[in-house]
C-alpha cells in the first residue's frame, strides 16, 4: 500500500463536508517529504498505513476547521495570547511533571490531549473535562494501560491531562512527533532547519479559538520547542520560558528507550540504527539553541533543574510564580499537591534505561553536551 498527498487530502475533504483546503499552502512540503519517505523505505506494514493515514488525515481535517472558525469569527484572529509560558528542554527532564501542576491551577490554561484534534467547535465554558470527546477520549485509556504497558511506564497522558503542542505544529506537517514515531530521515533532518513561521502561526490561531470558550493564561508544553525558541519568541513576543534542566546523559538515555518503545509502524527493526545515526545531534541541538537564547535574553527565560523539582515540587513551582510575578493561592497549592498525591513517580511502572543498552559510553556523546555542561554542570 501506498498513499499519495491527494488520497489524504481527499479524505480530509470528505470528512469535513466539504470546508474548503487549509488556507496557505504550507502544510504541503512537510507531508510530501514524509510520503516521499516512507516509499523510499518502503517497510510501513499495511496497519501501519492505515495509522499513518489517519494521523494524517487528522491534521489536515483539525486544520481545515481552524481556518474555518477563523473565518466565520474574523475578530478571534485579533485576540491576543498575553503573556504565554512555554515549558521546554531536552525530553525526559521534568517538562511532564511540571506542566501537569501548573495545570492544576484554575488560573491556568492548558491544551488537553481530547482537545488537540478536536479544537471546532472549542468546548463550551466549563466543560473541558465534561465534554463528550473528551469522556470518549478518556475511554481509551484504559486500553492504552493495558496494551502499551512499557510506553505508559515512561510517559503516559491521560485523554484530559495536558498534551505537547508537537499536535498543533504537526497540522503545518512541522513536527518533530512526525519524525520520532518512524523512520523517515530525511524530514528530520529538515524539520531541524526548515522555517517554523507557518507552523507556529497555525499553533497560535488553534490557541485563540480554544480561549474564546475557556481563556486563562496560556501554559504550554513541547520539549522540541527548544529547537525553534528563536520562533518561539517570533510568534509570542511577551512569552515567559520556563526551561528544564537535568543531566542529558541520563536523559539521552530516557528518551531512546521510550522512542524506541513507541515506534508502530513496521516490522523491520531498522528504528535502533535510524535512532543512533540521528537522535543523538536532534538533541544535542535541544541544548545549544536554547543556551543561545538564553545569553541573549536572561530575564525571559527561568531554570529548573530536574533535581531540585523531584526533590521538592511545591518549593520549586512557587519559586517559579514568584518569577512570573503570579499569586499563589490555596487552590492552586491544593491542586497540586492533589496531583501529586495521586500521581506518585513509576506510577504506571518503572522505567529503566542506560546507555550501554545502546552501545554508548558518555565519552561517545560527549561532544553534544560540552558546551552546555560547562553552562549547566548537572551531569553526575
Amino acid at each position: 500500500m501506498t498513499l499519495t498527498l491527494e488520497d489524504i487530502l481527499d479524505v480530509a475533504r470528505q470528512k469535513t463536508s466539504g470546508l474548503p483546503d487549509p488556507e496557505t499552502d504550507s502544510w504541503r512540503e512537510g507531508l510530501e517529504i514524509l510520503l516521499r519517505d516512507h516509499a523510499a523505505a518502503n517497510r510501513v506494514t499495511e496497519r501501519g498505513w492505515q495509522t499513518l493515514r489517519g494521523r494524517y488525515v487528522d491534521c489536515l481535517t483539525t486544520r481545515m476547521a481552524v481556518d474555518e472558525f477563523h473565518r466565520a469569527n474574523p475578530a478571534v484572529t485579533a485576540s491576543r495570547i498575553e503573556r504565554p509560558v512555554f515549558i521546554l528542554g531536552m525530553p525526559r527532564t521534568g517538562t511532564t511533571m511540571l506542566s501537569y501542576l501548573l495545570e492544576t491551577d484554575p488560573a491556568n490554561r492548558s491544551l488537553l490531549r481530547w482537545e488537540a484534534y478536536n479544537i471546532v467547535p472549542p468546548a463550551a465554558p466549563g466543560t473541558l473535562r465534561t465534554d463528550p470527546r473528551c469522556i470518549a477520549e478518556k475511554a481509551k485509556d484504559e486500553m492504552i494501560l493495558k496494551h502499551a504497558a512499557k510506553v505508559a511506564a515512561a510517559h503516559f497522558e491521560p485523554g484530559d491531562g495536558p498534551t505537547e503542542c508537537v499536535h498543533l505544529v504537526a497540522q503545518d506537517f512541522r513536527s518533530l512527533m512526525l519524525a520520532v514515531t518512524n523512520t523517515t530521515p530525511t524530514y528530520h533532518d529538515w524539520i531541524l532547519f526548515t522555517d517554523m513561521a507557518s507552523a507556529f502561526e497555525h499553533r497560535k490561531r488553534a490557541m485563540q479559538v480554544l480561549q474564546t470558550t475557556n481563556p486563562g493564561r496560556w501554559v504550554m508544553k513541547m520539549p522540541s520547542d527548544s529547537l525553534f525558541i528563536r520562533q518561539l519568541f517570533k510568534t509570542f513576543p511577551d512569552a515567559r520560558v520556563i526551561w528544564t534542566h537535568r543531566d542529558p546523559y541520563a536523559a539521552f538515555a530516557s528518551s531512546f528507550n521510550m522512542r524506541a518503545g513507541s515506534r508502530p509502524f513496521s516490522e523491520i527493526d531498522e528504528n535502533r540504527e535510524y535512532m543512533k545515526q540521528r537522535f543523538p545531534l536532534q538533541l544535542g541541538l535541544h541544548l545549544s539553541r536554547p543556551l543561545e537564547v538564553a545569553a541573549e535574553r536572561p530575564d525571559d527565560i527561568y531554570h529548573l533543574y530536574y533535581s531540585d523539582m523531584v526533590a521538592d515540587p511545591l518549593g520549586q513551582v512557587r519559586k517559579i510564580y514568584d518569577w512570573l510575578g503570579d499569586e499563589w493561592t490555596p487552590q492552586a497549592e491544593a491542586g497540586m499537591q492533589g496531583w501529586l498525591d495521586e500521581n506518585p513517580q513509576n506510577k504506571h511502572g518503572k522505567h529503566s534505561y542506560s546507555l550501554e543498552d545502546w552501545g554508548w559510553s558518555k565519552s561517545d556523546i560527549e561532544p553534544y553536551f560540552s558546551d552546555y555542561l560547562r553552562v549547566h554542570p548537572v551531569a553526575r
